[in-house]
């Protein structure tokens, strides 16, 4: 046990000599004297240094954050995305809120079911007006305009490119004949206007869809959303060429004229004209 412990000993203090040689040449660039003690001293202390730096590192700068968080720091870190989310809820609630209303709104809408505002009549009395005073004629003025609407009246899946965007008026939805009227008494918000079953049903203004879809009492239903607070219905189509969410122009076709729906009598158009949520006469906005 004793020679072992002195070969070991030994082994360990015994010099060897390094010596780095030219390969060319075979000259001597330099060399150095070392033992296996000398080695291992050079890796503790290497390993020392290192474990060292990694501590200190991890206990004095930010990293010690992220690799070794604290309680304090990890509650913090919690509540801050606590309070994210709970504001991001709160955005998702307003949302849901907002398209709730907008749907029902929609809905009441399609089924016609909007309250008729009664009208004050004792402040702004209505008096009658003798039409035989009155001239009916039409001037130069209006003929011209009729020329034009019925040049636009041209069927074009496109719809007409030229007139479209030009001017306030809006575009007639389909040529045919008023079979009724816009009426807040008989609680019928909209005009029919009947016409051959397949034909074209055109956009009044340039839009975006916003629904379509059938329903029991008016079959297939179209209503387009316009600027300035105007929305189009188009009730009672044989079918419609648009979906939700398409751009439609001024002009453009967008359904056809059909006899679906429970409550229709025969082939033809159920009209209705929205100005911020409330009905208005469509022949005050179109020349039919």
């Amino acid at each position: 046990m004793k020679k072992k412990k002195k070969n070991i000993f030994r082994k360990l203090f015994q010099k060897h000599t390094l010596i780095i040689l030219n390969e060319e040449s075979q000259e001597e660039q330099f060399s150095f004297r070392l033992n296996r003690m000398n080695v291992l001293v050079v890796l503790a202390l290497l390993t020392f240094f290192t474990i060292a730096c990694t501590t200190l590192t991890l206990l004095y700068t930010p990293l010690h954050d992220y690799i070794l968080p604290s309680e304090k720091h990890v509650g913090v870190m919690d509540k801050e995305e606590i309070l994210k989310l709970t504001n991001q809820v709160e955005v998702l609630e307003n949302r849901s809120k907002a398209n709730d209303l907008y749907i029902k709104n929609l809905r009441i809408i399609l089924a016609g079911e909007v309250p008729i505002p009664e009208i004050d009549t004792t402040q702004n009395p209505i008096t009658s007006v003798d039409l035989s005073k009155v001239d009916l004629a039409p001037t130069e003025d209006d003929l011209e305009l009729r020329k034009e609407v019925e040049q636009e009246e041209i069927f074009s899946v496109a719809g007409t490119q030229d007139n479209q965007e030009s001017g306030s008026l809006l575009f007639t939805p389909l040529k045919g004949i008023m079979t009724s009227g816009y009426s807040t008494e008989e609680n019928h918000l909209a005009i029919d206007i009947a016409a051959q079953q397949g034909e074209a049903i055109k956009s009044v203004a340039s839009g975006t869809v916003i629904f379509t879809d059938w329903t029991p009492e008016t079959g297939y239903v179209a209503v387009i959303q316009h600027q300035q607070g105007m929305i189009s219905v188009y009730k009672h189509a044989l079918t419609v060429y648009k979906k939700m969410g398409d751009v439609v122009k001024k002009g453009e076709v967008i359904a056809a004229v059909g006899n679906t729906g429970e409550l229709t009598t025969g082939p033809h158009l159920h009209f209705e004209l929205w100005i911020d949520g409330t009905p208005v006469d469509p022949q005050q906005y179109i020349v039919f």
